[in-house]
């Protein structure tokens, strides 16, 4: 089979493209720069005269085995030095490839080679092969145009029961990946890592975008975490390309990456999880760039750093693209547009407009500033932390095992997105069989179902179709149906076991040794979570195998669990109290906390921080949240939005409200994980006040003690006590009353016991404690009814504004933007002084 210009069925706009080839660049990098890194594996490194002359060499292997202008070039290698000179001495041969996904089976790589018919496919061996066929030989040069055709990229953002084959030039997608590396300020300092396979036009992009500007290129043949963090910090990285599953890793594991120094995150392919902005400027000090693209686009549209951080933002169009919203619908237009479905006019027909807008399929919103805001896909597709499916390909395999009505739906997770679930209404179907049956017909691991729910009868519409939003939201609720067997009395046995069980093991597995040293990874971590379930009866997080790491971990925090089984009417009765005996409802708090699992100083870690405005002024303000059950963060919105454009908000969470999360296990504890985020959110030296509201002022004097090297300029109370144990004894009472009542005026019928717990655990920590004078000036401020006459105890500036205790939050931002010039430069201030 033969590719060429000829088999465009689209001529995307011209605008924005620069005349470029691969082969051009490749030599261009290689005249003006042919000692400079070129690539890495941390051990070993190219340059690009290496590369140039190893390409050289593959261009004539090629050649002798039949290659030529048009021919089909097909593909499965991982992220290396292989795909590389490979990808560049098919371009350079005039040839097109077709990468294929190491993650396909036999069964859909048989399919695609069917499809494309290619002159040849390579694998590792092939490669090996075809280099030792150049050696010695000359290659024939080749005239490539920058409008012949590069690649041949299977879409699996699509439709379709099956990929469809996209078409690209050189120029459209190397132009894109050049407006790319202009946006996002990459140059030749940088190297570059991909986690991304270059399989997919996003991992690919980072390729491109390396060879366009001459940055280096660390190469990851597959995800793990250890290997990265080890390359990343050998070869210096400093631009990153994942998807959010494995940014997610990333965070979770931060501690082994104190050697890594990344720049930016790029990230796409999956949905973003709220915060995660936030989530990777603290843990790896690096600012995230969500990105949009398919695979008929390469990059789309992708965020800046004056983006808001809000779900679903993707930013705005590349340089000379455009994007629309049709009946809420996305639709694009650009030079980096492909050139239409391989050998399928009506499709391509379909999928762009007469006056060549791509319709994605994806629903979205436009924002007044041109952003876009995805909002999902129409598509009946699964999303396996990027790797996407059509399930008509998966119920298709199974029609013949005799289950009856079946449905493949997608079933969420926090890690992945989402994973694969096989719904029946016939008991007694086994994962296992269903699971074996799809392996043997050569399914890719990642489209095999995870679990299987029954249920009384899957929901259709009048003309038999499948209504899978329901179903997805049934499954949700729907218990699994399948036989559980007797729980195991001990809870390391029963880890042990069902870890055994996931992994095909006969024997136990060691009790400190990581789940991740035996190999789990994300569809092992989902098994392992829904074996557990069955085996113990309760249901438990699928990432339960991330959040603790050991089987010995995770067994304590199921012995945790079973001695923290309180009455079901606990919080009932705990509000009833707070109206009719606010004392006892404090002290039923404390009861509450002592179940809880805790950390030590020496265990503690980074807190949640999210930046709420930002600004040029000094000092900036970290916030304290007050410790009451539905306190947060984000309690400080109106009060950063009163400051935002001259001075920058941050608040911090405390710990132990998340699900998950631990206790501080004294004050020493507590102090020490506030200290670690306050101290990184300073360490550029810009000076900081520190602001606490209600209880919160507490967190604030506590922590202000304890920052000697780096103290703030300042301390805001606002309406909050000097701590001291008849304040904990008189006062904190009426306050969770007025907790109450503010929740029931909300619509909160009911917080949980993870947030009652944590209060319990503050009052515990705190209830004995008075703080030592603070050093540094400290501003007071009164709420004008408030129902407290509390008023710290040592020298401090004072001032009274609008409202009571739950509301005053936006008034004392404008008093605080009075009083906080006078902190940074030392002058007096005209408020009221006691």
């Amino acid at each position: 089979m033969a590719i060429t210009s000829s088999d465009y069925l689209l001529e995307p706009p011209r605008t924005g493209l620069l005349g470029l080839t691969l082969p051009s660049l490749l030599a261009a990098r290689a005249a003006s720069a042919p000692a400079a890194l070129a690539a890495t594996t941390g051990d070993r490194h190219w340059t690009f005269l290496q590369w140039q002359a190893e390409t050289d060499t593959l261009v004539a292997g090629l050649q002798r085995r039949g290659v030529r202008p048009g021919s089909v070039v097909a593909a499965q290698l991982p992220n290396g030095w292989e795909f590389l000179t490979l990808h560049t001495a098919v371009a350079a041969a005039g040839a097109v490839l077709v990468p294929l996904h190491t993650a396909y089976g036999k069964a859909e790589v048989d399919s695609l080679l069917d499809r494309v018919g290619p002159d040849l496919f390579v694998d590792r061996q092939v490669w090996s092969h075809v280099l030792a066929d150049g050696q010695g030989g000359t290659a024939r040069p080749v005239e490539v145009d920058p409008s012949s055709p590069l690649l041949v990229v299977p879409s699996s953002g699509t439709t379709s029961d099956r990929p469809k084959l996209c078409l690209h030039s050189h120029d459209g997608l190397l132009s894109n990946a050049a407006a790319v590396a202009a946006d996002a300020s990459v140059d030749g300092s940088d190297v570059v890592l991909s986690a991304g396979a270059f399989s997919h036009l996003f991992g690919l992009s980072a390729l491109h975008v390396s060879l366009v500007v001459g940055a280096g290129q660390a190469l990851l043949p597959a995800w793990d975490v250890a290997h990265f963090a080890t390359l990343a910090a050998a070869a210096g990285a400093t631009a990153l390309y994942a998807v959010p599953a494995q940014v997610a890793d990333l965070i979770t594991r931060q501690a082994e990456l104190a050697q890594v120094r990344l720049r930016s995150v790029r990230t796409a392919g999956a949905a973003t999880p709220p915060k995660l902005r936030d989530n990777v400027r603290r843990a790896l000090g690096a600012e995230l760039i969500v990105q949009w693209g398919m695979s008929e686009v390469g990059a789309g549209t992708f965020t800046r750093a004056e983006d808001p951080d809000v779900p679903g933002c993707a930013g705005k169009p590349i340089d000379g693209a455009q994007v629309r919203v049709v009946e809420g619908e996305l639709q694009f237009r650009g030079s980096s547009l492909f050139h239409g479905y391989l050998g399928e006019p009506e499709i391509t027909e379909v999928a762009v407009t007469p006056d060549g807008w791509l319709r994605t399929g994806d629903l979205a919103r436009l924002e007044p500033d041109g952003g876009v805001v995805c909002l999902g896909r129409s598509s009946e597709l699964i999303n396996v932390g990027g790797r996407k499916f059509a399930v008509r390909e998966v119920e298709d395999l199974l029609a013949d095992l005799d289950l009856g009505r079946i449905a493949v739906v997608g079933k969420a997770d926090d890690r992945l997105g989402e994973y694969p679930c096989l719904v029946v209404e016939q008991p007694g179907v086994e994962l296992d069989a269903v699971a074996g049956a799809l392996r043997a017909a050569g399914l890719a691991e990642y489209k095999i179902p995870l679990e299987v729910v029954t249920v009384d009868e899957i929901p259709t519409t009048p003309t038999g179709k499948l209504r899978r939003k329901l179903l997805a939201n049934l499954i949700a609720t729907t218990p699994d149906k399948a036989s559980r067997p007797a729980p195991v009395p001990d809870p390391l046995t029963l880890v042990r076991t069902c870890a055994a069980r996931v992994l095909g093991r006969t024997d136990l597995i060691s009790p400190g040794t990581t789940f991740h040293d035996y190999g789990f990874d994300s569809a092992d971590a989902i098994r392992f979570s829904i074996e557990l379930a069955r085996a113990g009866g309760r249901a438990l997080p699928t990432s339960i195998a991330f959040d603790y790491p050991t089987p010995l971990a995770l067994a304590n925090r199921l012995r945790v669990g079973e001695r923290s089984e309180l009455p079901a009417d606990f919080e009932q009765v705990y509000r009833l109290l707070t109206d009719t005996n606010p004392p006892a409802a404090a002290s039923l708090l404390l009861a509450a906390a002592r179940l809880r699992e805790v950390f030590t100083e020496d265990e503690a870690t980074t807190p949640e921080v999210q930046c709420l405005a930002e600004g040029p002024d000094s000092p900036m303000m970290i916030c304290f949240p007050p410790i009451l059950p539905l306190s947060a963060p984000t309690d400080y919105a109106e009060f950063a939005e009163e400051l935002a454009g001259a001075h920058t908000v941050y608040a911090l969470e405390n710990p132990g409200y998340t699900v998950g999360q631990r206790l501080p296990a004294d004050l020493a504890a507590l102090a020490a994980a506030h200290e670690r985020a306050v101290t990184g959110l300073v360490d550029g030296g810009r000076p900081y006040v520190l602001c606490g509201h209600s209880s919160g002022g507490w967190i604030a004097q506590l922590v202000a003690t304890r920052l000697g090297e780096r103290p703030p300029v300042g301390v805001v109370l606002l309406d909050s006590p000097w701590p001291a144990p008849e304040v904990f004894r008189e006062e904190f009472p009426v306050v969770l009353n007025i907790a109450v009542d503010r929740e029931r005026s909300l619509g909160v019928s009911a917080v949980g016991m993870t947030r009652l717990s944590a209060t319990g655990g503050y009052l515990r920590l705190l209830r004995e404690w008075t703080s030592p004078a603070l050093s540094v000036p400290t501003l007071y401020v009164s709420a004008e009814d408030s129902p407290f006459d509390w008023s710290p105890a040592q020298p401090h500036s004072r001032t009274v504004v609008p409202g009571h205790h739950m509301t005053m939050l936006r008034p004392a931002a404008k008093a605080i933007s009075e009083w906080l010039p006078s902190v940074s430069t030392g002058s007096h201030w005209n408020g009221l002084s006691t």
